[in-house]
């Protein structure tokens, strides 16, 4: 546990709290920091506030609309805007707080405002030594905020409980890499798991039934593709040849998968019967193909490549699982098609870098139809692998092996999803 750099509890008027104390959490002010991190770290307390069950939570799209309406923004309150808001949303407590960041530390001070008085009924702080500390120290923040609002302590996490965090109120999973092994997240109840242990897997992705992920690993040596339930059980090698067979996507019907291989001399598109093992090669050409994706319809056949580089990045195509019909769309990594198949996600430079260790790396959509290409993120960094969620509105990607992000296409905000240095992640649906 990181040692505690200050505590300070101020006690101005305290008055008798509900059996069940109502609170709203304002998103977390950020100070020469990250404003996503900050909002996950205000996530993070929510989420070990919501999980008591001995506390009511106001739901952050109610708070958000009595914010828009008063005028005011989502982070930032002073105490006389947080009793004036947690009145109108019927909280007793209104938590402010901000993340500050200095020399490599994080600093997390909160304010808990009694909104019948108005005052702060308890102030603290605590620091984080290094990123990764986070969520320990929020969870220590969430167990003193609750007992001011008279609530029984935190209850021990489960033995074997993995501690991933979410960011953003999101259904549905991820699985991702982590250090040499497959894990999968529930975003839902940010509860995680490990799949594999061997510490030679990576590039894993769920069927689109729930029911099967997967996934590359190593661990004979060779590069092949691997088949396993979403607990990791029922492992099964699909592949097994000396070149490398990575970076696998599912099709519709879950009977087959894209990926790309080096078995020809050169990367290249195959597909795979997943009941027969038998592969068919979908590109030809000099230039390397990799990276693809199967559009929900089963039509085309998302790439990045090389091929024309007319820009001098790599650049996404289309083309139909024959292998005919082949269509550039423009500059882009990591190509991903939306729910409805009408959009394609990527990762593309807008300063001309060539390679992706290479510049900044934002997030991009185009058409699937017309070419026509829209910028979605201006920060900067190195974002990879990004997919939408089931809704559409949502893409996640990782940021330079750092961890896991989301991309809201509704409000253009960017919420931290891990804390743990996950990357590659992939969007499903599990079963389990």
């Amino acid at each position: 546990m990181p040692k505690k750099t200050a505590f300070l509890l101020i006690i101005l008027a305290l008055a008798a709290p509900a059996a069940e104390p109502t609170i709203a959490i304002v998103d977390f002010e950020a100070v020469n920091c990250d404003a996503g991190l900050a909002r996950g770290a205000s996530e993070l307390v929510r989420a070990e506030l919501y999980s008591r069950g001995d506390l009511r939570l106001v739901e952050r799209g109610r708070l958000a609309q009595v914010l828009q309406e008063q005028a005011l923004a989502l982070s930032g309150l002073t105490e006389g805007d947080a009793a004036q808001v947690g009145r109108l949303v019927e909280a007793d407590y209104i938590l402010l707080g901000s993340v500050t960041e200095f020399d490599g530390a994080f600093t997390i001070a909160v304010r808990f405002v009694n909104v019948a008085t108005g005052l702060v009924a308890k102030g603290a702080q605590e620091t984080a030594q290094v990123e990764r500390r986070i969520p320990a120290v929020c969870s220590e923040l969430a167990e003193e905020l609750a007992e001011a609002a008279g609530a029984l302590p935190l209850p021990a996490a489960a033995e074997g409980d993995t501690p991933y965090n979410v960011g953003l109120a999101l259904s549905g999973t991820l699985v991702f890499h982590l250090m040499g092994d497959i894990h999968s997240l529930d975003l839902a109840t940010g509860e995680g798991r490990q799949l594999t242990a061997d510490g030679q897997s990576w590039q894993s992705t769920i069927s689109r039934d729930g029911e099967l992920v997967c996934f590359s690993s190593k661990r004979t040596g060779n590069l092949d593709l691997y088949l396993m339930r979403p607990d990791g059980s029922g492992v099964e090698q699909l592949t097994a040849t000396p070149s490398v067979e990575d970076s696998a996507a599912w099709s519709p019907d879950d009977d087959a998968l894209v990926f790309h291989t080096d078995r020809d001399g050169n990367y290249e598109i195959y597909t795979l019967d997943v009941s027969s093992g038998d592969t068919a090669r979908v590109t030809n050409h000099p230039a390397e193909d990799s990276y693809p994706d199967w559009s929900p319809d089963g039509e085309w056949i998302a790439f990045q490549s090389r091929r024309t580089a007319y820009t001098g990045q790599p650049e996404v195509y289309l083309c139909r699982p024959d292998g005919s019909d082949i269509r550039r769309l423009g500059p882009g990594l990591f190509p991903r098609f939306s729910p409805d198949g009408d959009s394609v996600v990527c990762v593309r430079s807008y300063t001309g870098a060539s390679n992706w260790q290479e510049g900044d790396w934002e997030l991009a959509v185009y058409d699937a139809e017309s070419g026509d290409s829209r910028r979605l993120t201006e920060n900067g960094g190195a974002k990879r692998f990004p997919a939408f969620t089931a809704d559409g509105r949502t893409v996640i990607f990782d940021d330079a092996y750092t961890d896991i992000f989301a991309y809201s296409l509704d409000t253009g905000d960017i919420y931290r999803v891990t804390w743990n240095g996950c990357c590659v992640p992939s969007y499903g649906e599990s079963e389990d």
